[in-house]
């Protein structure tokens, strides 16, 4: 059986109840928000099917508008040929009696200017003689014209049908502008043919009238024959005449005896689909048809259209909006449901948990309830006092105290606990146990919630810490050994000097520089002690950070630098030409960079040539850095040693024959640190070492250069 499994089967009667009713009342809520999303689904559904619904009715509304607007158009550009025609054809009539009366004595430009023919409308009226020759007119004309070839002459000459002819659009010969051309047969006393009578309507005078329609831009207004010739059609603002338009579907409508109607059609003539409203002239053989663009109609329907979508979105919005609040509110309660039954049932689960702590847990609990009295000792807390659960529970704090003391060695009873007999909140003492011997235990004490007042203490084995802290103390021991050695021969020698006053000259000048080299090695360990001890603690806050010339910098380093008896100044080479500026406190960087030259003659004895070298390298990180690399040819190091270089008090050279303290590197290593820096050592047994203090580069000032390197000795 699992842990929650065991808790499970450990739960009480109660519980279970209370985890079923939670389960029923999660499962009416889960019930509760689908009806509040199913029914937020049919709102939705509803309104917008009521928005196409509207769409719909909006588009029909919107072509029977057009269609109404399109048949009142119809009617007036109707009347408007009509009136125009039958003017035309009373103007034919009247020159056509005037001519039977007066022959070629008629005056058609004196009757034009007083004012009988109106040549507004009519671009010219004439008479065509019989052999196809203009004869009159009432307007000049500059030569004679031959109109034999026009249909407009040639459908009289053969018949007398007695009707007035419309012919075709045509550029007229005379007036070079286009018109409609309305005939009448002329006869002589014998019925013969004597020529026509021919009034040219401005093709134009249409075309004016329907652009002031407003049809839209791409809409169409047109004069149509009966045989399908466009008289005038005008489409925005654009003037047509003599369109084919025979295979429209409205002359069939005609033949079927629909005079007036409408239909949508594509355009025969250029290809745009239109609502058409047509209506026949009444007298003559001629039709007016009106069409709106299908296109700028549905644009100008989908405004509407999309005005019923934002508030269909909006309403949308707010029922989404809504059936979240509701769904957020129950959730909520189902989240407080689950909440209160999880706590109500993991009671006991969560009992068991902490006792599984209890036992796991490296450190040990004792548990006091509100009188005082120990009600738990954990498995561990038992362990670490060697004592059984029976010897524990029960006590009260004061008893449990005084049993603790009496297991303690007597130095390690603090005051605190030996004469109050109790721990307060926050409280740490640290004791040492008789049984098991050696075992050293931190005892603290935390309080519980006021209003159970409930006290518990904690017991944890810190004889691992102990230990660290006597490794402590034997690093201070070899430090005092390390101040020891150089003290006992200054002592030594001392008492030499001062028990033997008859020494000879050469000895007491021996002794005493045996003293003052030993003094020398004293205050050497102290001072380097004093300054890991002040770096560490103040972690730089004492450093003077300033902008700095490196090379400048380290030139006036080497020069204050005394080499040992009968070796050479360090070589110094310099990389020019890239930036060699740091941001450091020149006298803590002068300090490691002594140390390590200082390192560099003492373990080259043989001698040989010290090298400093200043110059750019660039991080890992690509950070921009200057180098100093100090280079000997001395005893060198093996990979082992290179590794507890930094050590403090380690020497490469354990023999005693070098004088030093071990902690130089140490030193270096802390100063560079704090310097945002590092030193790295680089080092081959019996050929020598290379260490490398390396710094960031001020970024400030950048140089473009490029480097050269430069080489002089540092006298």
């Amino acid at each position: 059986m699992t842990a929650p499994d065991a808790a499970a089967s450990r739960t009480p009667h109660g519980a279970q109840e209370v985890r079923s009713k939670a389960d029923h009342q999660r499962e009416v809520l889960r019930t509760t928000v689908m009806g509040v999303w199913l029914a937020a689904f049919f709102l939705l559904l509803l309104t917008w099917l009521h928005v196409y619904v509207l769409v719909k009715e909006g588009w029909q509304t919107k072509v029977a508008v057009v269609e109404r607007d399109l048949a009142n158009l119809a009617r007036v550009s109707e009347e408007h040929a009509w009136r125009t025609f039958r003017n035309a054809d009373q103007v034919v009539r009247f020159v056509q009696d005037r001519y039977d009366e007066l022959g070629s004595q008629l005056d058609l430009i004196g009757m034009t200017k007083r004012g009988l023919i109106d040549v507004s409308t009519f671009n010219q009226v004439g008479i065509i003689q019989a052999d196809g020759m203009y004869q009159l007119a009432n307007r000049p004309v500059p030569t004679p014209i031959d109109l034999s070839d026009r249909e407009h002459f040639r459908v009289h000459v053969t018949s007398d049908t007695g009707q007035l002819f419309v012919s075709k659009p045509v550029l007229g010969r005379a007036t070079q502008r286009w018109s409609i051309q309305l005939t009448r047969r002329l006869n002589r006393t014998d019925g013969s043919f004597n020529g026509v009578v021919v009034v040219s309507v401005d093709a134009t005078y249409f075309t004016r009238f329907f652009s002031d329609l407003n049809l839209g831009d791409n809409g169409m207004a047109a004069l149509y024959g009966l045989d399908g010739v466009a008289r005038a059609r005008q489409v925005g603002d654009k003037e047509d005449f003599g369109a084919d338009g025979s295979s429209s579907p409205i002359f069939k409508l005609l033949q079927e005896g629909k005079l007036d109607g409408g239909y949508s059609n594509v355009s025969v003539v250029d290809g745009v689909e239109r609502l058409y409203h047509y209506r026949k002239v009444r007298d003559y053989p001629l039709l007016v048809l009106m069409g709106r663009d299908v296109a700028e109609v549905r644009s100008q329907h989908a405004t509407d259209r999309n005005a019923l979508v934002v508030q269909a979105s909006l309403v949308t919005a707010l029922i989404l909006t809504l059936a979240f609040a509701i769904s957020r509110f129950l959730w909520r309660l189902r989240r407080e449901l689950l909440t209160r039954q999880a706590a109500q049932a993991q009671v006991i689960e969560r009992t068991d948990q902490l006792n599984a702590i209890f036992e796991l847990s490296p450190d040990g609990f004792v548990f006091f309830d509100r009188y005082g009295q120990l009600r738990y000792a954990s498995p561990t807390c038992i362990k670490l006092l060697s004592a059984s659960e029976a010897t524990l529970v029960g006590l009260n704090e004061q008893e449990f105290v005084a049993w603790l003391v009496l297991r303690c060695r007597r130095d390690m009873v603090t005051d605190a606990l030996a004469s109050s007999a109790q721990l307060n909140t926050g409280d740490e003492v640290q004791v040492s146990l008789l049984r098991p011997a050696g075992r050293v235990l931190s005892i603290t004490a935390h309080q519980g919630h006021q209003t159970t007042g409930a006290k518990v203490m904690c017991f944890r084995d810190i004889t691992r810490e102990t230990e660290v802290a006597q490794m402590k103390s034997e690093f201070l021991a070899t430090a005092a050994h390390e101040l020891r050695t150089p003290m006992a021969s200054v002592y030594g020698f001392a008492e030499v000097l001062m028990n033997q006053p008859d020494l000879d000259k050469a000895a007491r000048d021996e002794f005493v520089g045996i003293i003052y080299r030993q003094s020398q090695n004293i205050a050497d360990i102290l001072n380097e002690l004093l300054d890991l001890a002040r770096i560490e603690a103040r972690r730089g806050k004492d450093f003077n950070f300033e902008a700095l010339d490196a090379e400048a910098w380290l030139r006036d380093v080497l020069r204050g630098f005394k080499c040992p008896p009968g070796r050479s100044a360090p070589l110094l080479s310099v990389v020019q030409g890239c930036d060699l500026r740091i941001e450091a406190d020149g006298g803590k960087l002068r300090q490691a960079l002594l140390n390590v030259l200082s390192n560099a003659f003492k373990y080259s004895p043989a001698g040989g040539q010290v090298r400093v070298q200043l110059e750019c390298a660039v991080s890992p990180a690509g950070q921009p850095l200057v180098c100093l690399r100090v280079s000997d040819s001395g005893i060198g190091m093996t990979p082992a040693q290179v590794e507890r270089v930094f050590e403090r008090f380690y020497r490469a050279d354990p023999s005693g024959k070098l004088p030093g303290s071990g902690l130089g590197m140490s030193i270096v290593k802390e100063i560079m640190t704090l310097h945002q820096g590092d030193a790295v050592i680089e080092s081959v047994l019996g050929v020598g070492t290379t260490v490398a203090l390396r710094l960031p580069v001020r970024l400030d000032n950048q140089q473009e250069s490029g480097p050269a390197e430069a080489e002089t000795s540092v006298a």
